[in-house]
């Protein structure tokens, strides 16, 4: 069995690399002339800039892919953990360094805004409760898949919706358990992460601090193109197949069947189509398995 995957971004490396290391040959048509899709870099005038993502969070993941196929990760990319994920600026000089240590976040907050650090300790808390209770059950499963409503713990957490703030903004929910503006301001702008709008998206999105603050922020050694690097060597060690500069031009249709792609006027039949998420970033690859 053969599988094309279309797309070399990070959800394309890594089910490629699943792929191939579960004995299937796998083949990626990626339409740019590198590997990475947003994970890239630019270069100019003897300068180096990481494109796309720039925070990099729960690298167990990561690891995973590599683990899955049998390979160290660690002879892939090197990480390390930041003490200080981001500094906050307001205008009139009020700064605020984000510690991952909570003693001196508490601190730091007690001193640079006047809140009681406490108040944010105990949000964190109930950050940490909305995504191992709620946000993980969903993350990691298909919403389109009855099975997944039909699961022991998804029908507990549906019990219990109220509590996830599911009918509350994020902002609405911020001010209740923060009350300080500048504290709500703060932790309203994770809704940037997936384009939202803190006061309208609902408040179960309060889960998101949860990843920097109770998990941790990581920077990859040599840049977040490191982790490009890394799954792009691993696929090719494994003997996954490139084309690049290869757009995919058509993916033929029939009776609601995919019946081929098509690239550069060449048909290539496939007898299955398969949606692969990377959590990393929420971007997706296309795969299509050929026999």
């Amino acid at each position: 069995m053969n599988a094309i995957v279309i797309g070399a971004g990070v959800a394309g490396l890594a089910t490629a690399i699943r792929l191939q290391s579960a004995g299937i040959k796998t083949i990626i048509f990626e339409a740019n002339s590198y590997p990475g899709g947003k994970l890239t870099l630019i270069e100019k005038d003897g300068f180096r800039f990481d494109a796309g993502p720039s925070l990099f969070t729960l690298p167990r993941l990561l690891d995973d892919v590599f683990s899955s196929a049998g390979l160290n990760p660690r002879d892939y990319y090197q990480f390390e953990q930041v003490p200080v994920a981001c500094h906050y600026f307001w205008p009139g000089g009020k700064k605020l360094n984000a510690f991952f240590a909570k003693a001196d976040l508490k601190a730091e907050l007690e001193k640079q805004l006047g809140v009681d650090g406490n108040v944010v300790l105990n949000y964190l808390e109930h950050s940490k409760k909305l995504y191992t209770e709620a946000g993980e059950i969903f993350l990691n499963n298909s919403l389109h898949k009855a099975k997944t409503w039909l699961t022991k713990d998804v029908l507990q957490t549906l019990l219990q919706i109220t509590k996830y703030d599911l009918f509350k903004s994020m902002n609405a929910a911020n001010e209740t358990r923060l009350q300080d503006p500048k504290l709500v301001q703060l932790f309203n702008r994770y809704a940037t992460y997936n384009g939202s709008n803190p006061y309208q998206a609902p408040g179960i999105l309060n889960s998101i601090p949860h990843l920097e603050f109770n998990e941790g922020t990581f920077f990859p050694k040599g840049g977040m193109h490191s982790i490009t690097e890394g799954l792009y060597k691993a696929a090719l060690d494994l003997g996954v197949v490139f084309n690049f500069n290869q757009r995919v031009d058509a993916i033929i249709v029939k009776n609601k069947k995919v019946l081929c792609v098509v690239v550069d006027h060449h048909r290539h039949p496939v007898h299955l189509v398969h949606q692969a998420h990377h959590h990393a970033h929420q971007t997706h690859a296309i795969l299509f398995v050929i026999q």
